[in-house]
């Protein structure tokens, strides 16, 4: 269990899909929990490209699809967790992306880390 009482700390990281290949977004580091409050993409392209979004999960040591070829419009963005919709990770879990064209999208990812000398 997260120990609260020692308070959290914030990260954020910004990852540029460079490839269409499946790229690290994030990754919980060893001893904490997270909560995943905002997942942003943005496409500063002026076409639509497709997002398919991949979570491994560290306490099965599986992959899931979280979401498939989901478009994001030109010149746009989408927050696909938020503080309303978080998704909440354990040591070892990895987020990652891949993009239908490469260099049109940015991810950026805003969490909530707590120790949790538990994992």
């Amino acid at each position: 269990m997260p120990v609260l009482a020692t308070g959290s700390k914030f990260s954020t990281e910004v990852v540029a899909l460079g490839t269409t290949n499946k790229t690290t977004v994030y990754t919980v580091p060893a001893n904490f929990s997270s909560h995943l409050e905002n997942l942003f993409v943005s496409n500063n392209h002026s076409g639509n490209v497709t997002l398919s979004l991949f979570l491994f999960h560290a306490g099965d040591n599986t992959e899931y699809t979280l979401l498939t070829t989901y478009n994001i419009s030109a010149s746009s963005y989408e927050s696909i967790f938020t503080v309303d919709r978080p998704l909440y990770l354990h040591a070892g879990d990895i987020i990652k992306c891949t993009a239908g064209t490469a260099d049109k999208l940015v991810v950026t990812t805003a969490c909530e880390e707590f120790f949790d000398p538990a994992r």
